[in-house]
């Protein structure tokens, strides 16, 4: 609980820090920091610490499986609707927080043993996810075409990318080097919950019908369907539960940038991430007790 409790903290720090005059690019240094050290540390640091077997495998293909109902559900609600709205919700419904909120929420909850697991699912699923069916979407809506090359060059030219595939062929890092990547690594919960602290935004303007429908798709009927598709196979417990929480995680900050600077109904896609991210504070941990049942 006190672990959930300093990421409520770091929350609102972030937030509060939108009302001090900052450069305007200082969301964006966070992020930039994440992306080119924090997150790639921690990589380099988790990922030798998993044996590969078929539970990872399934681990990084349920959020593949999941974009069919959740590209259906954006489809069919938004049928009749602006075309900008429909590119916001296949965009963001089926890509979820799973690095900057998944895995300080993870690391909360099950501890610094679950964090390689959330890393499979991150990188392997929804970062993929982000890098070909999201930049697709946004090619198909933005200039009625799909660039193959910008897919891939996305692709081999992220960091965290890179360096997990550095750490399958070359294992654990040089004992000398691992307490300073440790203290790199260290940086990615605090700096990644200010982040989103600072980049929330709350009010609803319109469309608050398709809002609250999106919300709850996110948020309640993704988990069960990834419940529902998990339970077919005979998974370790841990691989469970972080794939079942990673799927149930709020909508992904990048996603909706991405939306944003598209033009996908901006105040829209803003205002569902903040809200998301909101709830998931509650709706996370209320997971997780009831996963404890299983």
């Amino acid at each position: 609980m006190g672990n959930i409790l300093f990421i409520a903290f770091l929350l609102v720090v972030g937030y509060s820090l939108k009302f001090l005059k900052l450069p305007s690019d200082f969301g964006k240094s966070l992020n930039l920091f994440i992306i080119y050290i924090s997150l790639p540390a921690t990589v380099l640091l988790m990922i030798p610490q998993i044996e590969l077997n078929s539970d990872l495998l399934i681990l990084s293909l349920l959020p593949w499986i999941l974009i069919i109902p959740m590209a259906f559900f954006a489809i069919y609600l938004t049928r009749g609707m602006d075309k900008n709205i429909r590119a916001s919700l296949l965009l963001l419904l089926p890509l979820g927080n799973t690095s900057f909120v998944g895995i300080p929420l993870i690391e909360a909850l099950i501890g610094k043993v679950a964090t390689p697991y959330a890393l499979v699912y991150d990188q392997f699923g929804t970062f993929l996810m982000l890098s070909i069916y999201g930049t697709s979407v946004i090619a198909y809506y933005q200039h009625g075409k799909v660039d193959v090359l910008l897919i891939a060059k996305k692709i081999v030219t992220f960091p965290a990318f890179i360096a997990l595939v550095f750490a399958l062929f070359f294992g654990e890092m040089p004992k000398p080097m691992i307490p300073y990547i440790e203290n790199l690594s260290n940086t990615l919960v605090p700096l990644a919950i200010i982040a989103v602290g600072f980049a929330l935004k709350i009010k609803v303007e319109s469309h608050k019908k398709i809002f609250s429908q999106a919300i709850a798709i996110k948020m309640l009927i993704t988990p069960i369907l990834a419940f529902l598709i998990l339970s077919l196979f005979d998974v370790e417990k841990i691989v469970f539960d972080v794939a079942i929480l990673e799927s149930a995680m709020p909508f992904m900050i990048t996603a909706t940038a991405l939306a944003i600077n598209a033009g996908f109904a901006p105040q829209f896609s803003a205002s569902l991430l903040g809200y998301s991210i909101v709830i998931s504070l509650f709706s996370i941990p209320a997971l997780y007790m009831l996963l404890g049942n299983f």
